[in-house]
């Protein structure tokens, strides 16, 4: 049974998003939680997240990406795309459909040529 105290942090986690609370810090604080209660120290325990976010680097993106998105936010951003959106008469699924598939198309065309790049730079 003494064992079983160490998934705490998954408690923590299912009651964080339960309530609605910001993902990001529930899972920071059940990790966090979840190294105090295994006999980890706060040096550790930091030194283990910090690792994580490094190789992790979606969660970086995520944090770097998170104020200007707040600022575009405060900006009316989300307003104009709703009026631009309201503006265009003739977008139905379809064209929306065709055109997102097209941007698509390109950005993985670029995504491969750029990976070719890579590669022959790395030899």
């Amino acid at each position: 049974m003494g064992d079983a105290i160490k998934l705490i942090g998954i408690v923590i986690v299912i009651i964080g998003f339960a309530l609605k609370f910001d993902t990001l810090a529930t899972v920071v604080v059940a990790g966090i939680v979840t190294g105090l209660v295994g006999g980890m120290s706060i040096m550790d325990i930091l030194s283990t997240l910090g690792a994580a976010f490094l190789t992790n680097r979606t969660a970086t993106l995520f944090i770097l990406t998170l104020p200007v998105i707040g600022i575009c936010e405060r900006m009316g951003l989300r307003d104009k795309a709703v009026d631009f959106i309201r503006g265009i008469k003739s977008a139905t699924t379809g064209r929306l459909l065709s055109i997102w598939q097209v941007i698509r198309t390109i950005a993985s065309a670029f995504h491969y040529v750029l990976e070719d790049i890579h590669n022959l730079s790395v030899l």
